[in-house]
């Protein structure tokens, strides 16, 4: 029940998000992603736009599952899909920690590091 009322209010959000994007402006996704070191994703997005990510369904060969640990307001994280929902006035560079399981080998960390810039 929980997943669904996640999974509702992103949808809402995402459709919120699109109204307010301008002609032609896309948000960034994860074919966008360039790893930095291991376990860091870096992506940049234009402050007021949505941060999309589909996160990686294995890690190593293995079935990974993830959970947020520390990540912005207006942020959240529904199975593999993160989306945040960046403002007009948020600038710099910020990590979102997901927690990862993988299946038979544990948990580690994964950090998203978020550049914003002005638009």
């Amino acid at each position: 029940m929980l997943r669904l009322a996640a999974l509702a209010v992103l949808i809402v959000s995402g459709g919120l998000a699109a109204q307010h994007a301008q002609a032609g402006e896309r948000p960034a996704v994860a074919d966008g992603a360039e790893p930095t070191v291991a376990d860091t994703l870096r992506y940049t997005v234009t402050a007021g736009s949505p941060l999309i990510v589909a996160l990686p369904v294995l890690h190593e060969g293995r079935s990974a599952t993830y959970r947020l640990l520390d990540a912005p307001a207006l942020s959240w994280l529904v199975d593999r899909s993160f989306l945040w929902r960046t403002t007009p006035s948020e600038r710099g560079t910020l990590p979102v920690q997901i927690e990862r399981t993988v299946e038979g080998a544990g948990v580690d960390r994964l950090v998203l590091m978020v550049e914003i810039r002005p638009s």
